[in-house]
């Protein structure tokens, strides 16, 4: 199942907006307030059903709408769903394409948590096809990864415990833990306190004791393959080989900068047939992303549309973070007020030959600029133009 296109009009601040999305990836970026978790929400609602006061018509228009066209099994199916209700108690009654729910999984912002202690291992959760609509609005339940994981080490000790399908997906959550780190791998779950260890260079640790950005990462594959087993139990499937839908809020949350470029290959490497959409503000991800997969929005006159982008057969991969930043994100400036000050007041003095005032705006300027920055040499030889004339 893949979404090929959606169309809002009137949902937030998003008066007319047609998508198109790539069959793999796709990365939502624009400044805050622009409409991307509005766009997210849209696709999730296309396969849910009952009520939400999650979205809301804009408050210039009578109604909102929002229309998907979802490719199942080389048939094109259109949901259409209307949105009445502006009031924030108020809920709009919904009826999308619910009947494919199961194949569609939304994660929201809150992806890690604390310390869970496992007094007993519990059993998988049944979610049929109303528990799958639900979660489409309402997000995956990311606390029971760890059950998941535990559940399935202990059984797969014993013989005929566990699936084929479920211990191939037992192995690809192990294998999660070295795609991160290759200095991490998974170690073991100690049977006496259900505790997961890993290890690490500093030596064996607790699952819980790594770091925000690892266990971000680790919920999102975990939380995949979760659902997926807890989905699909008759047949069951393997979870490189489900080919629905998954939608990401913040893609880079808690990740570091290095991680954030890595996050969606890893994701692609392990789940190489889902569709993902995602929201992002990080030019670091965007770097490494095929133009195609980035849905660049901005506003004009009060309207969000799709920006047009250009980044060649490689994309953006030789771009720099501020090129990405301005060209591809839409930032207008990415130096700071006191930096345009400082420049502001050094070209002023060059202007009117004041050396005195154009040597101690540069004295700043260089304690303020990269010890490598270019600009340092071309300021350098204003200052000495002017000394020289003085």
């Amino acid at each position: 199942m893949k979404i090929k296109s959606i169309d809002i009009e009137g949902i937030g601040g998003i008066r007319n907006l047609h998508i198109d999305f790539d069959d793999h990836m796709n990365f939502i970026c624009g400044p805050n307030g622009i409409g991307k978790t509005t766009v997210l929400e849209c696709v999730a609602h296309s396969f849910s059903a009952s009520s939400t006061n999650i979205l809301k018509r804009s408050a210039s228009s009578e109604r909102g709408t929002f229309t998907a066209t979802v490719e199942v099994d080389g048939g094109n199916h259109q949901s259409n769903v209307q949105i009445v209700d502006f009031e924030p108690n108020k809920s709009s009654n919904i009826n999308g394409l619910h009947q494919y729910a199961e194949k569609l999984l939304s994660l929201k912002v809150t992806r890690t948590f604390q310390y869970q202690p496992l007094q007993a291992v519990a059993r998988d959760a049944d979610k049929n096809a109303q528990t799958s609509f639900q979660e489409a609005k309402s997000g995956v339940n990311i606390n029971e990864v760890k059950n998941w994981f535990v559940n399935r080490y202990l059984y797969s000790a014993h013989e005929g415990a566990l699936t084929a399908e479920q211990l191939h997906n037992l192995e690809i959550a192990k294998k999660a833990f070295t795609l991160l780190r290759v200095d991490f791998s998974f170690k073991t779950v100690l049977a006496s306190s259900n505790e997961i260890m890993v290890n690490s260079p500093a030596g064996d640790i607790y699952y819980e004791y790594l770091s925000s950005g690892f266990k971000s990462c680790l919920s999102i594959v975990f939380g995949i393959i979760k659902d997926i087993e807890f989905r699909f139990k008759d047949p069951c499937i393997k979870a490189d080989e489900f080919d629905g839908i998954i939608l990401i809020d913040e893609l880079e949350l808690h990740l570091h900068p290095e991680w954030q470029s890595k996050i969606s290959n890893m994701l692609i490497k392990v789940f190489p047939k889902i569709q993902f959409i995602t929201s992002t503000h990080s030019p670091h991800i965007l770097q490494n992303a095929k133009p195609n997969e980035i849905i660049a929005l901005a506003e004009n006159e009060g309207d969000v549309y799709r920006r047009q982008l250009n980044g060649g057969s490689y994309g953006f991969q030789g771009w720099t973070v501020e090129e990405v930043l301005t060209d591809v994100m839409g930032m207008s400036d990415t130096r700071t007020d006191t930096y345009h000050q400082l420049m502001s007041d050094f070209e002023a003095a060059i202007d009117s030959d004041d050396y005195a005032k154009s040597l101690a705006a540069f004295q700043e300027l260089e304690l303020m600029l990269h010890p490598e920055n270019h600009l340092k040499k071309l300021l350098k030889f204003q200052l000495a133009a002017v000394k020289g004339e003085a």
